[in-house]
């Protein structure tokens, strides 16, 4: 059995040495890191299953950190413990971001392995659910093979990628606008585009497919199994329901930040300027009576 471990993040060494013992007595195994170039050589080597990190760290944007092992690692549980002061607008970004907790310093020792605990056991389940999700996408997606009907995306969607083809997304948006109007519920439509991608110098078909295909996995890698994606016209519209629009827009915020964070994006400067491009259209009812067609 795999040992679930941990990584820290903080630049005081006597935090990081009095949490490392207290969790490599706790039975976990434990590793620190005092900066960022640090930390990134941890996470290019392996992954963990929780992140204990601070907030302030000298020269180091700690929103960066989170939105690169959100991206690499989904389900890492990230945990904050900070000495910062953290206002209620902070607070929702960092949770928009992946933040599973929050904690400010000083931390009692025994509150930390309670944290990780519950950490892991979040963390247990969420993968359990996702594996539950893959195995009835691949049950779907042979059925409809057999019946020689494909509903995803044959660009973007996989089994295990579930981006479907826009007369399957045009279907599933009427539906839930017609629910939505008719019980008076929530519904949020989000629509990612790509401006000019034709103005992006050196840029091939190719390259803009590759490009599709890697947004593809971060936005459905990163939503609720409820929530819809397809394929629409220069780019994807996902449906949200239950959503209203302050919802509809920390959705957004995360999306972004993990799409611009997502390691080949950063690489590659025409993945850079393709990210340049893209745009988000958000829409929200009952918030906005009139939600355009996806025709």
């Amino acid at each position: 059995m795999v040992q679930d471990r941990i990584l820290l993040i903080d630049e005081d060494p006597n935090v990081l040495s009095s949490f490392t013992t207290l969790l490599e007595e706790s039975g976990f195994e434990a590793e620190s890191a005092r900066d960022r170039n640090q930390a990134l050589t941890h996470l290019a080597r392996k992954s963990y299953s929780v992140l204990i990190t601070e907030y302030l760290l000298e020269h180091v944007d700690t929103r960066d950190i989170i939105s690169r092992v959100k991206t690499a690692f989904s389900e890492t549980y990230i945990i904050v413990v900070t000495g910062a002061v953290i206002d209620e607008i902070l607070h929702e970004e960092l949770v928009d971001l992946g933040v599973g907790d929050l904690f400010i310093k000083p931390l009692p020792i025994e509150d930390l392995t309670i944290a990780v605990k519950k950490a892991l056991r979040t963390r247990q389940l969420a993968m359990r659910v996702k594996g539950l999700r893959k195995q009835l996408n691949v049950a779907r997606t042979r059925l409809q093979e057999a019946t020689g009907e494909s509903l995803l995306d044959p660009l973007t969607g996989s089994p295990e990628c579930q981006i479907y083809n826009d007369r399957l997304l045009r279907d599933r948006f009427s539906r839930e606008l017609k629910r939505a109007r008719r019980h008076n519920r929530y519904l949020s439509l989000t629509l990612l585009s790509l401006t000019s991608p034709g103005k992006v110098r050196g840029l091939d078909a190719r390259k803009t497919d590759r490009y599709l295909i890697e947004m593809a996995r971060v936005v459905r890698g990163n939503i609720r199994a409820e929530d819809t994606v397809g394929r629409h016209r220069q780019g994807f519209a996902l449906i949200l329901p239950e959503t209203e629009g302050a919802g509809n827009e920390c959705v957004v915020r995360r999306l972004n930040g993990l799409i611009q964070a997502h390691p080949p994006f950063l690489s590659d400067p025409q993945f850079k300027r393709l990210n340049r491009q893209l745009t988000f259209t958000s829409y929200s009812y009952p918030e906005q009576l009139e939600i355009p067609t996806l025709d």
